[in-house]
């Protein structure tokens, strides 16, 4: 049982990981003028008014499209860990350990907690009951 209910999970997380992948390459490319969808100003808006009130605040500034593709990278280091945990490979657990101190990172650079911390929480959950899942020993029969 310990099995599917570790398979189910990394699934969970391969799937977030492929959204933030799609979502932050197609905000890249609308940012840096390769795609104009409609539907997609916004969002580059809404981002671009976040990164100007949060300025003074930032450790480190970031550009829109910067940011959008830390997006993706957390999706791609996400999904790789996801897939490398699913092989049952040691840097699986390990990467996805890594997004959820990428995603921390992004609070602790804007030095704001908003309604995403849900995520974040969410995942770690997640991860944690992963690491019990899959390191915890099993009793013998």
């Amino acid at each position: 049982m310990r099995k599917y209910i570790s398979i189910f999970i990394l699934i969970a997380f391969l799937g977030y990981g492929l959204i933030r992948i799609c979502v932050g390459c197609a905000l890249l490319g609308q940012e840096i003028g390769l795609l104009d969808i409609k539907a997609f100003h916004e969002p580059i808006n809404d981002i671009a008014g976040f990164l100007a009130k949060s300025s003074n605040r930032q450790i480190l500034s970031v550009s829109v499209a910067g940011y959008v593709s830390y997006i993706a990278l957390m999706g791609l280091v996400l999904a790789i860990g996801a897939i490398g945990s699913l092989k049952n490979q040691k840097y699986g657990l390990s990467l996805i350990g890594a997004f959820l101190a990428m995603y921390s990172l992004l609070f602790l650079n804007f030095q704001t907690i908003n309604p995403k911390v849900i995520h974040l929480a969410v995942c770690a959950v997640l991860f944690g009951a992963l690491l019990w899942l899959k390191l915890a020993p099993t009793k013998a029969a």
